[in-house]
């Protein structure tokens, strides 16, 4: 799972776990676009958003050194 307190826009994050199933695969790499409280916003190569929440999401994605 990724840390809330260092995560920040630009970072890379990998797909693990349950995976995010409709929007990405397991391994895919997503962009972090906006980080808040409770949820990040990731962004695909293509271009297209979705939030995973502190509460469920973040725990499928794994930061990319």
């Amino acid at each position: 799972m990724i840390d809330f307190k260092t995560i920040k826009e630009g970072d890379s994050v990998k797909v693990v776990g349950m995976g995010a199933p409709g929007f990405a695969d397991l391994g895919d790499i997503l962009e972090i676009t906006s980080v808040h409280d409770d949820r990040v916003y990731a962004k695909r190569e293509d271009g297209i958003e979705a939030f995973f929440a502190l509460t469920c999401g973040a725990s499928r994605l794994e930061k990319v050194d």
